[in-house]
């Protein structure tokens, strides 16, 4: 009777983690994020060890930016399944994000190196091994290690399952062999990238670039401009066309897609400063102002914006606004070779502002 009642136990136990479980699924998939983790805590309390529900608390706690947390259980649910390639993914997706990237590249690597056998879904398997490869290639290639980065897309071509959508995979290896100089390779990956996807916006970028390296202009135009109609609502796709029109000396337009660009994506640094630099290389300094003064409270510690806002100053006339920002510039990088010296043309210039307003008011 003891045994029975052990078994019968278990077997109750089996059932109501189950039913936690699937119950954390239910509300997860409605968006109620907050039941469906004491949902699958609930599970955990009968069955603390089973990887997947691991998985999937540390899936949502990092759909809920709580990375701390989610890399916590993703490491347990390797405890108790070493080859869930899915968690080896998302750990090194989480560290990648936060500049973590030797322990990343040690994880995807990890993961890559999973034999493929024994597994519970080796089509899932498959898919986040090649995930793991072409992230681990992407690092690489960052840091400007390209013939690596082309070696891991290569294994990641033949490991990928026909259900994984390569377009992305294809297009770093244009990337790759763009970065090499060997713009052939590069356009064909482009084009593949363009075949698996046809509304990839990247691909559609990255081709066009090339094409315009290559004095195709025109037919990169006609890529620029559909990278745009795709997404009109993003300010990236304006920006690159901008240094296309930039490029080709057509200054106002650049100007005008410099500023489309920059309203977009007004809370991203990265866009509004460019768009200044543009539009000071198209001489209108008013408007190249406005935004570096936006990149400077977007950025107010960053040296480069206060001295470009400081330079802006300077050539619109407005020198103690930009002595100012040079100082606040230098007090950030006291060392900085440039502003030192845009600093002390404009002390001289104020010098003999204020020599020649003496003179007058002693006439």
């Amino acid at each position: 009777m003891k045994n029975e009642g052990t078994n019968l136990e278990l077997h109750t136990d089996t059932h109501v983690f189950v039913a936690w479980g699937n119950l954390g699924n239910v509300l997860k998939n409605q968006g109620k994020m907050a039941e469906a983790e004491k949902a699958y805590r609930n599970a955990l309390q009968h069955r603390g060890n089973m990887a997947d529900m691991l998985y999937n608390l540390g899936l949502l706690l990092q759909e809920d930016q709580r990375f701390s947390e989610a890399l916590h259980y993703y490491k347990l649910a390797l405890g108790s399944r070493p080859t869930l390639a899915s968690a080896y993914l998302n750990m090194g997706i989480i560290l990648m994000n936060r500049g973590d990237l030797d322990e990343a590249k040690r994880t995807f690597a990890t993961c890559a190196d999973i034999p493929d056998e024994n597994l519970k879904d080796p089509h899932a398997h498959k898919s986040s091994v090649t995930s793991c490869l072409y992230n681990l290639g992407k690092l690489l290639h960052e840091q400007g290690q390209q013939e690596e980065a082309l070696s891991l897309y290569k294994e990641a071509l033949q490991k990928m399952p026909p259900q994984f959508a390569p377009h992305s995979l294809f297009n770093m290896m244009g990337e790759a062999y763009m970065r090499l100089n060997r713009p052939e390779e590069a356009g064909h990956w482009y084009r593949e990238s363009l075949r698996a996807k046809p509304d990839h916006i990247p691909a559609h970028l990255t081709y066009a670039k090339l094409l315009s390296l290559t004095g195709q202009k025109a037919e990169a135009e006609k890529f620029f401009l559909r990278a745009i109609q795709l997404d009109p609502a993003k300010g990236n796709g304006y920006m690159h066309y901008g240094q296309f029109l930039l490029e080709q000396a057509r200054l106002r337009e650049a100007a005008e897609m410099a500023e489309r660009a920059a309203e977009l994506e007004s809370s991203e640094f990265d866009v509004v400063f460019s768009a200044a630099h543009m539009l000071r290389q198209a001489s209108l300094n008013e408007a190249a102002e406005r935004q570096y003064k936006r990149a400077a409270r977007l950025r107010p510690d960053y040296p480069a914006a206060l001295m470009n806002l400081g330079a802006i100053l300077h050539l619109n006339g407005k020198l103690p606004e930009a002595e100012a920002n040079y100082l606040r510039a230098l007090q950030l990088k006291p060392d900085d070779a440039i502003t030192q010296s845009n600093l002390r043309k404009l002390r001289n210039i104020m010098k003999r502002q204020e020599l020649q307003t003496r003179r007058i008011g002693d006439l």
